[in-house]
């Protein structure tokens, strides 16, 4: 009988350094490392050129788009895969999504689940949008290096780690998370474990208990679906627009904002989840939700969750898109979203 299977992509980026960091240094020991991580009821799979192509920004970015498209195209169709893992975020793979039929999931004969967030925000989206898909906005793997020694730097300010560089600091934790990762994404396939995220009220006010499905992303690329033939996908009625993004200036931001004003997304919308913002060490959660109130409309009562567990950081809690998740108060403008509610399985919970 063939093993159900989890195939690794990165249509974003190159995988090269992340290579040299996690100390395999080839494909196929990645492959064995993710295997030896899920242990002997999956198999893994991946296309070595796709995750090793380099990018050319002064000849068109990539030459691979029908390849890139045709993997992932082929990984949805397959009902024996039951994960795809984006490896990393980047560019050039939007602009791809025309070229890959979602048709395919229809004949899927089980779910398959998407683990990204990043350049990967239109995928998770789509996938888990669709019947037969589940979608985790989730850190790909091969963003770990730049996560933890971020984390890493904030905290030897602190005195913590002394001795180490934030980056000798996530050289030797690297592998332990990366195994951990891929261990925790069974775990939610199967059931085992359940997926906890905290979050304060900075807008508007809220009941102590109440159920929520959430679309989003990252800001920069979930915009480019507004007005496009793949909207449907983060259509806010009834649900929260959870939104993240870093490195970027917040007149860039607030232009992004803009667009979801301009099509009424804020009246639509059930609430805002705000997630991580952030420019190199600068937190840049304040000017969000400042920049927020000038979106908002004015007379609306539309809450602001905000969380620094979601976005480009570490560590990040998964969030699952179009599922329905539990939220609960429990403490003064603290709250708990779970997923799944208690008693639900991760497919019956979908909105």
């Amino acid at each position: 009988m063939m093993r159900p299977r989890f195939h690794l992509i990165a249509p974003a980026g190159s995988c090269r350094t992340f290579l040299e960091q996690l100390g395999v240094g080839t494909i196929a020991g990645l492959v064995a490392r993710v295997r030896a991580s899920l242990g002997d009821n999956y198999d893994v799979s991946a296309d070595e050129v796709l995750l090793l192509a380099d990018e050319d920004e002064e000849h068109g970015g990539r030459q691979d788009d029908q390849r890139r498209a045709a993997d992932i195209e082929g990984a949805l169709a397959d009902s024996s895969v039951a994960g795809i893992v984006a490896l990393r975020g980047g560019a050039w793979f939007t602009r791809i999504l025309p070229r890959i039929d979602f048709r395919v999931l229809d004949h899927r004969t089980m779910p398959v689940a998407v683990f990204g967030f990043s350049e990967l925000t239109t995928l998770v989206n789509i996938v888990a949008a669709h019947r037969n898909g589940i979608g985790f906005h989730d850190l790909g793997p091969a963003f770990l290096g730049y996560g933890m020694r971020r984390f890493a730097a904030q905290r030897a300010k602190d005195g913590l780690y002394e001795g180490m560089s934030p980056k000798d600091w996530m050289l030797a934790n690297l592998q332990a998370e990366f195994d951990r990762f891929f261990r925790r994404c069974i775990s939610r396939l199967e059931g085992r474990e359940s997926i906890a995220l905290h979050a304060r009220l900075d807008r508007g006010s809220l009941p102590e208990q109440f159920t929520a499905t959430f679309v989003g992303g990252n800001l920069t690329v979930l915009s480019t679906l507004v007005g496009s033939r793949f909207e449907q996908a983060i259509a806010p009625e009834g649900r929260w627009l959870m939104i993240e993004d870093y490195n970027d200036k917040p007149e860039r931001f607030d232009r992004f904002l803009s667009h979801f004003t301009l099509a009424g997304y804020w009246e639509r919308c059930a609430g805002v989840l705000l997630g991580d913002f952030h420019h190199q060490m600068r937190d840049l959660r304040t000017t969000m939700l400042e920049m927020l109130e000038y979106h908002l409309p004015k007379q609306s009562p539309l809450p602001i969750l905000a969380t620094r567990e979601v976005g480009h950081v570490w560590p990040m809690t998964p969030l699952p898109l179009h599922q329905a998740a539990a939220v609960t108060r429990t403490g003064e403008g603290d709250y708990e979203l779970l997923w799944p509610p208690r008693s639900t399985s991760p497919i019956a919970s979908r909105d």
